[in-house]
């Protein structure tokens, strides 16, 4: 099969690499922050999940939550342990362990070289308090909550630029009246006037679910004061077999397609936006935030499915996903819900923390797959998914680096058959990750993830069955 570049589209948002972590089971409490654990260092956080952390290496950091922000305030968690104040968690069950607060998660952000990006309180919260909130963290002046930070011994801003006004709030069995979407319109643009006023260089990320009768009404009446738009997306099996989570896949692609349509309704520059509101509109075009996406397969029990164990078929659609959002030029953040423990790429047991298989493709596009854009072309080949239907065998994206290698990421979604592909002439060097069959899944003591690295002819590269692969072009 022949593959010929057709021009760029703009350059990768770094952002895209980014992750997520929640009040949720075990993923900050047990997870990122252990005090008890011998691996823990003076501030309680794990020293070997920092490690990882930081190998993953997200540019932004999401945080407290996902659902749980339906009950979460803030200030709850800051100041002294023993005056913080501990919580039932309505939503995952046990209690909300205050410990793990604004000025921890910064701080763990500063350690693994991460932008904070925090989830306001809609549900039960005020827009004053979230306008506080960014006080807190922003705050440069002599008022109440800067001095408050100042007094819990940070003298310097946390500088938090992004902010989510809401999470899943049309979702009506959760905590909350913004299922309402003309109920989400009116307190959005109040918890915005308050946050933007307070800073007004923050930049906010508001609610959307890839629904017309949603997202056009939440665009129309704040596009001017949002610079992103939330989606959220999982796959999952759904007992189709093998193929099962790639139903799921075009049904994201698809997603991000109509909602990038959508966004393109609004100029670049907004116009005739009133100076009482006393702060400025957005300053650049609307992007998508996927601030969560992964293989979730949902169960009906007292954990919801949540310790997923990935196989390895479950990375090859993590590489698959990968590939859709940079071939997809709106989408300025996305990040991997969630990091530790929880549907997660690292898991952090008493014995060590380790990589499950979803965090290998993760960690090669990290490093690899930023620049420009390249629009590629190619002849679709189609296998037969069973119940998940038809799909592309192939699934393709490429970038031109900093260094002015052309970098192809090609995923052999067949895990029956191998397929050739032709980049034209010269040579080539390709990483290649594969397992031993699609449902082999890693462990502590063991990784059943394959690497290769090797020169190939541009003029046929073969592509193993199940594999993930990383051309890099000597000329192009």
């Amino acid at each position: 099969m022949e593959v010929t570049i057709q021009g760029s589209n703009g350059r990768i948002c770094e952002a895209v690499y980014g992750q997520f972590i929640e009040h949720i089971l075990t993923c900050i409490e047990g997870g990122v922050y252990d005090p008890e654990s011998p691996f823990a260092d003076s501030d309680g956080v794990r020293t070997d999940v920092c490690r990882m952390a930081q190998e993953m290496a997200p540019p932004v950091l999401r945080f407290p939550g996902g659902t749980v922000m339906c009950q979460y305030h803030w200030e709850d968690a800051v100041g002294p342990q023993e005056t913080r104040i501990r919580r039932k968690n309505l939503i995952w069950g046990g209690e909300l362990d205050p410990s793990f607060g604004t000025a921890e998660f910064v701080q763990f952000c500063r350690k693994i070289g991460a932008e904070p990006m925090i989830c306001v309180n809609m549900a039960s919260g005020t827009p004053e308090e979230a306008g506080n909130w960014v006080e807190y963290c922003n705050g440069t002046g002599n008022s109440y909550y800067a001095n408050l930070r100042r007094s819990h011994g940070f003298a310097e801003p946390f500088g938090v630029k992004y902010w989510c006004i809401g999470n899943e709030s049309y979702a009506e069995p959760d905590i909350g009246v913004h299922h309402d979407v003309n109920l989400y319109i009116r307190d959005a643009m109040e918890f915005i006037k308050f946050m933007k006023l307070t800073d007004r260089s923050i930049r906010t990320v508001v609610v959307g679910c890839g629904q017309p009768e949603w997202d056009e009404p939440v665009l129309k009446a704040l596009h001017a004061v949002t610079d992103y738009f939330s989606l959220h997306h999982y796959s999952a099996e759904n007992h189709k077999g093998l193929y099962g989570p790639f139903e799921g896949e075009r049904q994201l692609i698809d997603m991000l397609e109509q909602t990038a349509k959508r966004l393109d309704a609004y100029p670049e520059k907004v116009t005739d936006f009133s100076p009482w509101y006393r702060f400025p509109p957005r300053a650049g075009k609307i992007q998508i935030a996927l601030d969560e996406w992964n293989i979730w397969n949902f169960a009906a029990d007292e954990t919801y499915g949540l310790l997923e164990r990935y196989c390895w078929r479950d990375a090859v659609w993590t590489a698959s996903v990968l590939n859709d959002i940079l071939n997809q030029p709106a989408v300025g953040i996305a990040n991997l819900a969630q990091m530790v423990n929880v549907i997660a790429p690292v898991v952090a047991e008493k014995e060590g923390a380790w990589y499950q298989t979803i965090a290998y493709p993760f960690l090669l596009y990290r490093r690899e797959m930023l620049g420009e854009r390249l629009q590629l072309n190619w002849e679709p080949l189609w296998l037969d998914g069973g119940e998940a239907g038809k799909l592309e065998a192939l699934n393709l994206c490429a970038v031109r680096g900093e260094d002015g290698v052309v970098r192809v990421a090609a995923v052999n979604r067949d895990f029956e058959k191998e397929h050739v592909i032709s980049l034209g002439e010269g040579e080539a060097t390709m990483v290649s990750l594969t397992a031993d069959s699609p449902s082999a899944i890693c462990s502590r003591e063991q990784c059943c993830v394959q690497r290769t690295e090797r020169a190939v002819s541009c003029s046929q590269i073969v592509l193993r069955p199940g594999s993930v692969n990383l051309i890099s072009l000597k000329s192009v």
